[in-house]
């Protein structure tokens, strides 16, 4: 019997504190409420609504009772927000018996009839079914729209989209008091066709007359391979004149290679003769006996001059490729003469200090 009733009491002194707390929050969250009440009519009494509204707007979240909602209508009404007005001061006076109600009534019923006077409606119909329809930047449904729209007595601004359909924009002027009907139909985006693809069709030539000599079969030219005076033409032209230029560089270092080798090899056949060697430079030569120069210098001779040899040899050889490619790319790109024809050659010998090339066109 001890437990149960001390339970009991537990209960009732855990419901009585519950009762209390709840009471004090009430009280607490009313008396912030009634401030915030004052604080923004205090604002709207210095002539500024838009700041006193944000004031009414906290008291509402507080307390959705016929006070506050009544206070934030004519607060809406006031900075210029009259369909929000309208809505909270017909929610006000749906609870007629309020003490806040029955004070104020007849204030609030004439701020409900000034704010209709300030809003008129809009009913929006159009196509394409399914379009989305935006109204001052906030989106009120698609096409066909169900419902017609409240909106202040001003300039509103309605944008219509749709998928495959070009945008339109309109400006409504809107009549405090009034219905208006706006039909929307958007104009659908043709999608450029792609352009069929040329077809060439070849010309028959009409029949030989029997005993009559047959006529000259017809050559077509296709500027592209040959070049002419077209745009790859003179890309070829270009690349032969670039070819060109290389292989006269390969060819001019070959010449001073050569040149390099000869020089070498003469300073070793001058200058490398008393030195006191018993085998012979490699590739069987015998160094000369009257030269100034010790062995390794002249071993360093001899070694110039056949690398330089051989690298002059390589500069010839590639100077003769670029050349022969230049002439290629040179025929190629040439324009064809009607009448005459032209000869393209390119001829290379040996000489005593190299290779030797030239070309005639």
């Amino acid at each position: 019997m001890v437990p149960r009733m001390v339970l009991r009491g537990f209960v009732a002194t855990w419901i009585a504190a519950a009762i209390v707390a709840a009471s004090s929050s009430a009280r607490a969250d009313a008396a912030e409420v009634e401030a915030l009440i004052a604080k923004g009519n205090e604002l709207r009494r210095a002539g500024t609504p838009g700041p006193a509204l944000p004031y009414f707007q906290k008291a509402y979240q507080l307390a959705r009772t016929p006070r506050t909602t009544g206070q934030l209508g004519l607060a809406e009404l006031a900075a210029g927000y009259p369909v929000e007005a309208e809505e909270h001061l017909s929610a006000a006076l749906e609870s007629p018996n309020d003490p806040s109600i029955v004070k104020y009534r007849q204030m609030l019923a004439d701020a409900l009839t000034m704010a209709r006077a300030q809003i008129g409606e809009l009913a929006i119909a159009g196509s394409p079914a399914g379009a989305a329809v935006a109204v001052n930047g906030r989106d009120v449904g698609v096409l066909p729209v169900s419902s017609t729209i409240k909106l202040p007595a001003r300039n509103a601004e309605i944008v219509v989209r749709a998928t495959g359909y070009a945008e339109q924009r309109q400006f409504v002027p809107i009549a405090g008091g009034q219905r208006h009907q706006l039909t929307i139909n958007l104009a659908k985006v043709e999608q450029p066709a792609e352009p069929a693809p040329a077809v060439t069709v070849a010309a028959t030539p009409p029949p030989t007359p029997v005993g009559a000599a047959a006529p000259p079969a017809a050559v077509v030219v296709d500027d592209r391979a040959r070049g002419g005076d077209g745009a790859s033409g003179s890309g070829l032209r270009t690349s032969a004149w670039v070819v060109g230029g290389g292989a006269a560089l390969a060819l001019g270092a070959g010449v001073a290679l050569n040149l390099a080798s000869v020089s070498n090899r003469s300073d070793f056949d001058t200058s490398c003769a008393n030195l006191p060697m018993t085998a012979t430079m490699p590739g069987g030569i015998t160094p000369k006996q009257n030269g100034a120069l010790s062995q390794t210098q002249c071993q360093d001779r001899f070694d110039a001059w056949h690398s330089y040899r051989a690298w002059s040899i390589a500069g010839y050889a590639t100077g003769a490729a670029l050349a022969v490619t230049s002439g290629i790319l040179f025929w190629t790109s040439r324009p064809t003469p009607t009448a005459t024809h032209a000869h393209a050659g390119l001829q290379c010998a040996p000489t005593t200090t190299g290779l030797s090339c030239h070309g005639s066109f």
